[in-house]
Order: C-alpha cells, then structure tokens, then sequence
C-alpha cells in the first residue's frame, strides 16, 4: 500500500523520511518524493503471514540535499 503526504517544502531530489507510531510487525517502510511538496509512503508487508496495522500516525519530512 502506498500512500502520499503533504510534505512543504519537498522537492524532487531531496531525501524523504517517514515514520509511524506503532510497532510495524514486520512491514518495510518506504518514503520519497514523488512530487513538488508531496512525499509518498509505501507498506510492504515482507513477511508471510497477513498483518493488519491499527490506526496510528504517519509523520513524513522532506530534506534538502
């Protein structure tokens, strides 16, 4: 699953950090810039079983190289 931010300021070649606030169990978190001023997140799931996130907060920020 991949979902976008609003991240201002973030511009195409600089470097995106993401996080969440609950314990991932196992999914790879992603994040870049895709966009002028917006960050997208990708959830991989890299285990084998099925997992299902409670809701939690998801911060992003872009960062000038």
């Amino acid at each position: 699953m991949t979902i976008t931010a609003a991240a201002t300021e973030a511009a195409l070649g600089d470097y995106a950090r993401a996080s969440f606030s609950l314990d991932l169990q196992g999914i790879v978190l992603t994040a870049r810039v895709s966009a002028a001023n917006t960050v997208s997140v990708r959830f991989q799931n890299g285990t084998a079983a099925a997992l299902d996130l409670a809701s939690g907060t998801l911060k992003v920020q872009g960062e000038k190289v």
